[in-house]
């Protein structure tokens, strides 16, 4: 892929991250202090980009608006059954879980589903113009894939607490 179509992919997927963190905002954190968000803001990046890592394990690719509507069936349930103002600081953790538990519940039926137009469009790939979309669909998940990798290998870096030391309190 040509490296101007990469970037205007990556600014894609960029703005389609903003357009969750916002609709995250607007949703849960519209009655809280600016500050609330931007300190959850990390870890919702977190949860958002972890079903991409969900998809690249198994070698699914899931375009744009699919995943949008993932994720936005996810805020969806929340808002109408969960309590998010009753997990204030851990409600990026509670929406992390409730991704995975769906995910848990309901990957079978999604790989399912993407295997299958994954195979569908593995015959019909001989077109260019439908070999240019899976590109850019594949290409999608693996931006918010390393996206979530990277993340993820700056939380583990925090210094673990050694069992063995003595606290002072």
């Amino acid at each position: 892929m040509p490296a101007d179509d990469q970037a205007q992919e990556l600014a894609k997927v960029d703005a389609a991250v903003r357009q969750l963190l916002e609709a995250l905002r607007q949703r849960f954190y519209a009655g809280h202090p600016a500050c609330d968000f931007h300190r959850d803001r990390r870890m919702l990046l977190y949860a958002l980009t972890w079903p991409a890592s969900w998809l690249e394990r198994r070698g699914l690719t899931c375009p744009a608006p699919r995943y949008r509507a993932l994720i936005a069936a996810r805020l969806d349930a929340i808002a109408a059954h969960g309590d998010p103002a009753r997990y204030g600081a851990y409600f990026p953790a509670y929406f992390l879980k409730c991704l995975q538990d769906w995910f848990n519940h309901h990957g079978e039926d999604l790989y399912s589903e993407l295997k299958h137009i994954h195979n569908a469009l593995d015959q019909v790939l001989a077109c260019a113009s439908f070999a240019a979309q899976v590109q850019r669909d594949a290409q999608h998940v693996e931006l918010l894939a390393a996206t979530h990798r990277l993340i993820r290998a700056k939380r583990e870096m925090r210094p673990k607490v050694d069992a063995r030391q003595m606290s002072l309190f």
